[in-house]
């Protein structure tokens, strides 16, 4: 009876290891490490999610997350660190897979000053302007709103601004153009208190490439500006605020 009842209790066993749940026979820990593309820094405090729905925390000072209980196979990872790009990708996990898997993200590159020349205007005498009521004004809040428009399109619909359409199809902010006219007029334009037109050799901003969310304020003259501007300012004014 001895040698039956054991084999009994070893077909229960091999029973209760064939109906493990998958996840535990084929789960582990992963380690995922993110550094600076092109270099040895890490990434530290970077935000990381897994296939959208599993939030894995932030990467510790060298870089480094750890996901227990990961399922083998195919994941992809998002990271958001302050100062790199947004971080999108995939990666494989499984018992072949080499520990630490290392991942890298780009770097901001850090914006170039625009060339112009630097005006009396500063961000904070936005309300103040406001205030006088002379053009339209765009709030922080109502660019948020906005959910990234192209700048164009939001002085176009909520300004009622006329926006001509350059040589190579580029939106620039202009004056309607007077009976005779051979060439549209473009107004003026402010960026963090430099003007960047008219200004030498360069051209009007092109304001489908300027979107809501880079900017915290905006005002908008049709027809009048602030005294500041009115030497440059015959056919209206823009003035953009970054965040």
């Amino acid at each position: 009876m001895r040698i039956p009842y054991a084999l009994y209790l070893a077909s229960v066993t091999v029973g209760m290891l064939l109906t493990r749940p998958l996840q535990a026979q084929d789960a582990r820990t992963v380690v995922l490490r993110f550094r600076k593309a092109g270099d040895t820094v890490a990434i530290r405090n970077a935000q990381i999610t897994i296939d959208h729905t599993i939030d894995a925390g932030v990467t510790d000072s060298l870089g480094i997350v750890r996901i227990p209980d990961l399922e083998d196979g195919g994941h992809i990872v998002e990271a958001v660190a302050r100062g790199y790009q947004a971080f999108f990708d995939k990666f494989t996990s499984g018992p072949g897979v080499a520990r630490p898997i290392d991942l890298e993200i780009l770097a901001f590159a850090p914006p170039t000053k625009p060339k112009g020349q630097p005006t009396e205007l500063r961000s904070s005498g936005f309300d103040q302007r406001r205030t006088a009521g002379q053009g339209k004004f765009f709030t922080l809040a109502q660019l948020k709103a906005a959910d990234g428009r192209p700048l164009a399109n939001l002085l176009k619909v909520d300004a009622g601004a006329f926006i001509a359409t350059g040589p190579n199809g580029e939106s620039f902010l202009a004056s309607r153009a007077k009976p005779g006219a051979t060439a549209p007029c473009y107004a003026a334009v402010v960026r963090d208190g430099i003007r960047i037109y008219p200004f030498e050799g360069n051209s009007p901003p092109d304001l489908d490439k300027i979107f809501t969310d880079d900017l915290m304020g905006v005002e908008f003259y049709a027809a009048t500006a602030p005294a500041e501007l009115r030497d440059a300012a015959m056919c209206g004014a823009l003035v953009l605020w970054n965040r």
